[in-house]
């Protein structure tokens, strides 16, 4: 290793403590990335590596480890791979150099053949077996008899580096102090090109120098083996993913072979992946190394000599390393340290740092044993505890699996070792920083245990083995922690380390260490076992599916073997014997050799033993000493065994022997020898098992057959050398790749195998495992495997291919296999190929993946166009993808729908089709998470305006289901109002919880539950599946759910729900997705134009208003034959904002804008335009009772934000400051919160005419009065204070748009339950405003606003009996402060004596509130106050009488807005002008003419107030200009009086006469534009809406007429007389609503639908 480090150290410039030795046979190094940036760029030449200042060694030690996420900012690890050029000194064969199925073409085949298509698959088998059959007979019957004329193949030096320069798209970079490379390199390298393989590993830079290669790439953190040891539930939900990562290999070997270049001896560890699976392939490049090379090195190198050896970390074989240390061949020290090494484990990894078991306690001298049959988590914890932690983790398992997020896991213990006790017990080694960072951010070195016992007793974990054997882990690098203390029993640190390690070698812990070793690394960390032994680890139940690079691992799935230390029945003496005892078994011996059978007694019938046996004996004790005896002469039996086998008597001379003589002889002359040998016998150990032995060697090889599959054949070598040949490399490559696939799933299996193990360890290993455990492997990669690995060939025969023992591939293929040649990656790729089957979609998944990572590589523009080239291969990729394939796919969709750059396009786009394959359940359980995650991300982003269009909501709703779209994606919709986004400013939505306690629970209020409900699904109660997706775990949601239920769809949208069907990125409104092609820019247009989405739906007719039933029964008789056609029926959707018409036509036509960057202040107008509508668009299509819980009570919520802040209290100018008339209060003096609050308190009125005044007597008004109601606190918060001027303001907006019948109702409740609560706190010396002065002071103006409004509204009279107390209360606040000085004697034009007076503090006063008070209630304002108080409750404004009571007023009329004006028609022809803002007439015009006109009966304005037409009972009209008084046209209109003069748009003047006709004239046509006659009564009262002319007459009957010019009325009804009594006179259109106003003779007004 050393000459390594040295080369990189000075080549590179990299210092040694910058470098560790990574698990795939590569240097890991600590760079920065400006170095690396340069080195990229061909800047800079690596002559010196900058080093890490200010950072120790263990920092970087520990930056270094695989485990370890976050890096020092400028820092980063790559990955060093070394060549030694002398290990490459020897030719590759020209000879079958290219591969079979290789070409230069991409899926072509020798003559541009498409393996594609099922004839080119043919045509490429056909040639390549005539060209393999023509090879073999060639080299079996022409090669061996004639001498070879090839020429020496290429160097493998200059192949590797010509290769690889092709395959990485770099050139090599000469560095060194060479001369002869520097004449060698020519030019400049050329910059490093784009053109590696997707599923290749890219190079950072190829270097070159006298003696080495380097190749460096990027350092990547997880590999195959990691996910497939560590996280194989990523694996487990379908055998698709594990296709996917085969293909993608295959991909890349295809491209290394067709440049020429082996893969090396594919493992897991060469596979890099990430969490979406996504596969790249780090070529193993010492396989090129030839083996006769290294060894000359190594007898050169002395101590270089195992450096390829080391370099796999320990190339131990389980099965070996167990022998050894059961038989008691290597310590229990390096037996433990061999299954850290197995297990995966780095010395030096705080995640992931080798254990060894805690052994005493050191409590006593040399410690008291621990129980090993217990983890030490158990033995800390107690048994107490973790049943406890066991079954509330299960009860929360299982309360998770009914609602389909499993959260929980049972489990006892969550690690073995965890980096936070790993830096506590090397704390006094480990620099300051890093245990700030890792263990306890403030520094308190008390806080460490200060001595080994204390340290074993107070860590759960295992121990590790700096303990065992590094005695400077005890002394201390901080001047402020002292040394480990060590027990008193030790003289020094050596001895301590001495005495440990040897107590972890006793002969107590070798009996006992199997059981901790399997609580550790065996078969009691999984299954009932694990449960038993309350060792059920977290990281091996919680089926993790993202990668981690540590964890628990398995190695051994039956119990461990017991160490055979040698028990006191054996020891290595023979056990003494005492003479008396040798003496009668002589004497018992001699016996039977005198006897005639050779001592045997045969069996005799009836015969009671050979043993006298005491009848009435009952001594139980006796008993057992003789069979203790008995059992001890079977031990010294040898001696007659071999008489009898000495013995050459036949058998049959025991028919000869009277068997009753010979039993008593034998009794006799054994007596006595049987009495002795009760007295004398040998005291054999308690537990004596004679077989004990062997079972342990019976246990022992099971152990090994069955746990570790170790049983292998021979391997046998020839000593043939033959030129390695690129094919050779190939087979090699295609037999590795069938190991592999072998390999992840006996990954389970093989854990006990080395990590680098040799190819030959591994394919024997998996071999036998194929052959006994296939069914375990995926089925449609059974066949590839038993193809690649010939599994129907034995492995003696198939290893005897191997023509020499340095051939690189484990043996030939066949030239021709079932009708196949030999297996290559463009083979097993093809679709036509049987060995493996991959899914059809495999190829368009590919690319689709292949250009997401291709984009991302290249830095390129990650928005719109490129979302916008994923859309397009996505939608021919969902058809053919199948569910398997969407739990590969989705993972990337959520990647970019969580990425900043494409979040919005992500959703815009790709949401509908994905939701669609997924179905309403899975979008439901995938994709709200990543949505919510959209919608809360703050700041500015470009085009999210995408996501708040109608079209956008509609999918959302139909795609997610209803309640998960209003519980969690609406909140953060309606958000947009305030113009406040993201995670924070969503807690709004849920409630203020202090202000919400104690509200009750009554019809008429709100509970505190309600207040909070919708907001309560937040988007950490989500899973995130970005790491992992699995359909076999489903959401399991209402089968009976049903989407549509509570939203009100067209007729058109009904249909395409219940088909499944949804224009893909437009609204219903708008034309269809079918006539928009794929064009991207069509498809904004469509889904962005400025239409009318109220216009496809009717206003809910059921949901009926108090008062309201007898105009349902009016209604219920009318018949649906008398209702007029939808152009002209009055409950059409009103006309459409041109606010917002304007905006979405400006949003419509941003393709056009493209190349122009949208501010941040247009987008944000855009967005809040868009978001305004589409709500508005809600609350139609859902419903009363819905949009009442959902928007309403959300919005009502939203408004309390506005104000929130002092901020929100700054008075704003808005440019209107000279309107001084009465009831512009709050107009003319806005605050900043205002202009906030604007949409919000737009949607609310939406709603409200939507639905009537129930929403606002019935949820608004309720509301605001929980708001302003008394708080248990007395003192104002921040939320209060907003809570009271949002009151304000929103009650001025529902007192507008209050009847006033309804007014009068809830006038009384407004005045108790709003007016005076805010009052109270408006005047209160006692409590001050969080804002101060400001707050009291905008509210003061909203409050004083609101009662003006209502004096208004309700007339004097009603203000003098119902405003009275809240008037007084008003201006009292006036006083507060004058009375208190007038107490304290100060003077009331002082302002500084508030600050002395301190009788106002024994009163409970606040002076902060006393000096608010001071300012509010100014004379300024009291001046305000007095100019509309005094209007309303004293005279009438003003009275005009200077007209002539001669001349009566005829006719009046005003003037239309900005104008003040009012027109007034005298008898005597005069038009007077009169300014209500100031006494006289502004002016008057007198209508001159020679025609007698008669009286003025009627005027009307235009709508730009130029003009005024006059109509008089002669019939004739006069059209005035108002600035000038100008006749600009007279004429004879009717031949009778004319009743009423109407004007509209487009210098239109609409009259009607006695004379039954109805006119339209252009101002400037001389004849009527269109004439109207009633055949029966005259139209004497009429009005217009749009196009259309209402008209009624005397006879009660309505009729629609048209300004267009129609021949007919559209239609006439005629009024029923139960729903209007008495004659019509006038009649009114009220266009919000699109009700009719109508009033009669007898006095009653009746407003009819």
């Amino acid at each position: 290793m050393e000459c390594l480090v040295d080369s990189i150290e000075k080549d590179l410039g990299i210092e040694r403590k910058q470098l560790v030795l990574g698990e795939r046979c590569q240097w890991v190094a600590y760079v920065p990335v400006k170095w690396l940036n340069s080195l990229k760029e061909r800047k800079l030449l690596p002559s010196s590596c900058p080093r890490p200042e200010g950072v120790s060694e263990a920092e970087i030690a520990t930056f270094l480890q695989p485990s370890v996420n976050k890096l020092p900012a400028g820092w980063t690890r790559i990955s060093i791979q070394t060549l030694r050029k002398s290990r490459l000194a020897y030719h590759i064969s020209r000879r079958s150099s290219s591969p079979p199925g290789w070409s230069d073409e991409a899926g072509r085949v020798g003559g541009g053949l498409d393996l594609d298509t099922v004839s080119g698959f043919m045509k490429h088998v056909a040639d390549q077996n005539y060209r393999n059959l023509w090879r073999k007979a060639h080299g079996s019957y022409i090669r061996p008899h004639t001498v070879s004329m090839e020429k020496p193949g290429p160097s493998c030096l200059e192949s590797v580096k010509g290769s690889l320069s092709r395959l990485l798209g770099c050139s090599f970079i000469h560095i060194g102090g060479d001369s002869s490379l520097t004449k060698e390199a020519g030019p400049y390298p050329s910059p490093i090109s784009q053109g590696t393989h997707p599923n290749l590993l890219p190079a950072e830079a190829l270097l070159e120098s006298a003696h080495f290669l380097y190749v460096i790439q990027p350092f990547s953190r997880y590999s195959l083996r990691d996910v497939v040891t560590y996280s194989p539930a990523k694996l487990a939900s379908s055998h698709a993913k594990v296709l996917f990562i085969l293909f993608q290999v295959l991909q890349a070997m295809r491209a290394c072979h067709r440049e020429g270049l082996a893969c090396g001896s594919l493992s897991l560890n060469q596979l890099m992946v990430d969490e979406r699976l996504w596969t790249q392939l780090q070529l193993s490049l010492s396989d090129y190394e030839r083996p006769e090379c290294a060894e000359l090195i190594r007898g050169e190198a002395g101590q270089q000599g195992g450096e390829r050896a080391d370099c796999s970390g320990q190339l131990e074989k389980l099965p070996g390393l167990l022998t050894d240390w059961v038989h008691g061949r290597i310590s229990n020290f390096s037996y433990l340290m061999g299954l850290n090494r197995l297990a995966g484990r780095r010395p030096g990894d705080p995640n992931y740092h080798p254990v060894l078991p805690w052994v005493v306690d050191f409590t006593v001298p040399y410690g008291k044993f621990r129980d090993l049959r217990k983890s030490k988590f158990r033995l800390n914890k107690g048994d107490k505890q973790l049943d406890f932690t066991y079954q509330m983790t299960k009860e929360a398992f299982v309360a998770g699996g009914q609602t389909g997020e499993q959260l929980h896991v049972p489990h006892h213990i969550s690690d073995i070792l965890s980096d936070i006790t790993y830096y506590v017990y090397k704390a006094r080694r480990t620099p300051r920083s890093v245990l700030c960072s890792h263990v306890r951010s403030q520094w308190e070195p008390n806080e460490y245990p200060a001595s080994m016992e204390r340290m074993q007793s107070w860590t759960p974990d295992e121990c590790i083995p700096e303990f065992y054997t590094d005695p400077t882990i005890f002394q201390s690098i901080h001047p402020d922690m002292p040394d480990l203390d060590i027990p008193a029993w030790c003289g020094s640190y050596q001895e301590f380390i001495d005495i440990h390690r040897k107590l972890l070698e006793s002969k107590e812990v070798s009996l006992n260490l199997h059981h901790w070793i399997d609580l550790t690394f065996g078969y009691k960390l999984t299954g009932k076992e694990a449960v038993k032994a309350k060792n059920v680890c977290l990281h091996l139940v919680d089926s993790h599916t993202h990668l981690t690079s540590y964890g628990v691992v398995q190695l051994f799935n039956q119990p461990h073997p017991q160490r055979l230390v040698g028990g006191s029945y054996a020891p290595p003496e023979a056990p003494a014997i005492t003479r008396h005892l040798k003496d009668v078994a002589e004497r018992c011996s001699e016996i039977r050799a005198a006897s005639p059978i050779n001592g045997v007694v045969p069996e005799t019938a009836g015969s009671e033993g050979a043993w006298p046996v005491e009848q009435d004996s009952g001594d139980h004790s006796k008993e057992e000493d003789l069979e203790e005896g008995t059992e001890a002469l079977d031990s010294l039996s040898a001696f007659d065994e071999s008489l009898d086998q000495s013995s050459p008597a036949p058998i049959g001379n025991l028919s000869t022997v009277d068997p009753r003589s010979l039993v008593s002889r034998m009794n006799r002359n054994q007596g006595a020898a049987n009495h002795e040998l009760l007295d004398a016998r040998i005291s054999l150990p308690e537990g004596f098992n004679p077989l004990q032995a062997l079972e342990e060697l019976v246990k022992l090889d099971n152990f090994l057959v069955r746990g570790l599959y170790s049983e292998l054949p021979e391997r046998t070598h020839t000593d043939q050398t033959r030129e390695l040949s690129f094919s050779q490399l190939v087979q090699r490559d295609m037999q590795a790749f069938g190991v592999l696939i072998a390999e992840i799933f006996f990954a389970h299996r093989l854990k006990a195998l080395a990590q680098n193990a040799p190819l030959l360890d591994r394919f024997l290993a998996v071999r036998k495992l194929c052959l006994h455990h296939m069914k375990e492997i995926a089925a449609p990669l059974q066949q590839a495997t038993s193809t690649l690995l010939q599994l129907q060939v034995s492995p003696e025969e198939l290893l005897k291919t191997r023509t020499h023992r340095d051939q690189v591939s484990l043996f030939e293929y066949q030239p021709v296999f079932e009708g196949l040649p030999p297996p290559s990656p463009s083979q097993l790729l093809s679709p036509c190929c049987p060995i493996i089957s991959f899914p059809f979609y495999f190829n368009s998944l590919h690319r689709f993946v292949c250009i997401y990572y291709s984009h991302w590589a290249e830095d390129g523009d990650q928005g719109r166009d490129f979302v916008f080239s994923l859309w397009q291969q996505l939608d021919k990729l969902l058809e053919k993808v199948q569910p398997e394939g969407l739990e590969i796919l989705l993972p990337f969709i959520l990647g970019l729908m969580s990425n900043d750059l494409t979040a919005v396009y992500a959703a815009w786009y790709f949401f509908e089709p994905i939701s669609r394959a997924l179905g309403p359940r899975n979008s439901y359980r995938y994709l709200l998470k990543p949505l919510v995650g959209v919608y809360e991300k703050p700041g500015y982003l470009c085009g999210r305006f995408y996501l708040y269009t109608d079209c956008f909501i509609v999918q959302l709703i139909v795609r997610l289901g209803l309640q998960p779209f209003l519980n969690s994606l609406l909140p953060h919709i309606l958000q947009v109002l305030t113009g406040q986004e993201g995670a924070e400013e969503s807690q709004v939505l849920g409630g203020a919880v202090d202000d919400e306690e104690g509200v009750s629970a009554s019809p008429d209020s709100y509970s505190s539950a309600e207040l909070k409900g919708a907001a309560e699904h937040r988007s950490s109660s989500f899973v995130d599946f970005s790491s992992g997706i699995s359909f076999s775990d489903q959401a399991e949601l209402t089968e009976s759910e049903d989407f549509q239920n509570g939203i009100f769809l067209s007729e058109r949208e009904q249909e395409s729900v219940s088909l499944g069907k949804l224009s893909d990125k437009s609204s219903n409104s708008d034309a269809s997705a079918e006539d928009c092609g794929t064009d991207s820019d069509s498809k904004e247009r469509l889904s962005l134009r400025s239409t009318d989405s109220n216009r496809d739906f009717k206003l809910m007719e059921g949901f009926l208003q108090p008062g309201d039933e007898e105009e349902e029964e009016q209604e219920e008789e009318e018949g649906e034959g008398e209702v007029a056609p939808e152009s002209a029926t009055f409950c059409s959707p009103p006309a459409p904002d041109p606010r917002e018409n304007e905006t979405l036509t400006k949003a419509g036509n941003l393709d056009e804008e493209e190349d122009e960057e949208l501010s941040e202040g247009k987008e944000q107008k855009i967005l809040l335009d868009t978001a305004c509508k589409t709500v508005k668009w809600l609350s139609a299509r859902l419903g009363p009772t819905l949009s009442s819980r959902y928007i309403v009570r959300n919005l009502l919520r939203l408004l309390i934000s506005c104000y929130f802040g002092c901020e929100k209290h700054q008075f704003v100018s808005m440019g209107d400051d000279n309107l001084t008339h009465v009831g512009n209060i709050y107009e003319r003096r806005p605050v900043l919160g205002d202009l906030i609050a604007k949409p919000v308190l737009e949607c609310l009125m939406y709603v409200a005419q939507l639905y009537g005044e129930p929403v606002l007597t019935y949820q608004c008004l309720i509301y605001i009065a929980y708001v302003v109601g008394p708080s248990n606190s007395w003192r104002l918060n921040s939320r209060k204070e907003a809570g009271l001027l949002s009151a304000m303001v929103l009650t001025q907006k529902i007192i507008v748009y209050l009847s006033d019948t309804t007014l009068m109702d809830v006038l009384p409740k407004i005045n108790q339950d709003v007016l005076l609560p805010v009052l109270e706190v408006l005047t209160s010396p006692n409590t001050s405003f969080p804002s101060r002065v400001q707050a009291r002071m905008a509210l003061c103006v909203k409050t004083l606003s609101l009662i003006a409004l209502v004096c208004l509204r309700i007339g004097q009279e009603m203000v003098t009996q119902h405003m009275s107390e809240t008037l007084r209360r008003f201006f009292q606040g006036f006083s507060i402060v004058s009375d208190l000085k007038h107490r304290m004697g100060v003077s009331e034009n002082s302002r500084v004596g508030l600050a002395g007076l301190s009788d106002g503090t024994e009163l409970g006063w606040d002076l902060a509130a006393l000096e608010e008070l001071e300012v509010v209630f100014s004379l300024e304002m009291a001046y305000s106050a007095y100019i509309p108080f005094n209007c309303l409750i004293g005279r009438p404004i003003r009275i005009f009488d200077a007209f002539d009571s001669r001349n009566p007023v005829t006719a009046v009329t005003s003037m239309p807005a900005p104008h003040c004006s009012i027109i007034t028609g005298t008898a005597d022809s005069v038009l007077h002008f009169i300014d209500p803002r100031k006494p006289g007439l502004q002016h008057e015009f007198r209508l001159n003419s020679s025609v007698t006109a008669g009286l003025i009966r009627c005027m009307a304005v235009s709508p730009s107030g130029r003009s005024v037409a006059v109509g008089f009972s002669s019939g004739y009209i006069y059209l005035l200009d108002t600035r000038t008084g100008l006749i600009m046209r007279v004429w004879q209109a009717h031949e009778s009086d004319i009743l009423q003069l109407k004007t509209a748009e487009g210098n239109v003047v609409v009259s009607s006469s006695t004379d039954h006709c109805l006119t339209i004239w252009k101002e400037s046509d001389q004849k009527p534009f269109h004439h109207y006659r009633s055949p029966s009564d005259p139209v004497h009262t009429f009005d217009l809406h749009g196009n259309e002319i209402v008209a009624g007459t005397a006879a009660n009957r309505i009729g629609i007429y048209s300004l267009l010019g129609t021949s007919a009325p559209v239609a006439m009804n005629k009024l029923s007389s139960e729903n209007f009594r008495g004659t019509l006179t006038s009649l009114g259109i009220l266009p919000a609503k699109r009700l009719l106003l109508l009033g009669s003779d007898n006095g009653v007004i009746r407003l009819l639908a």
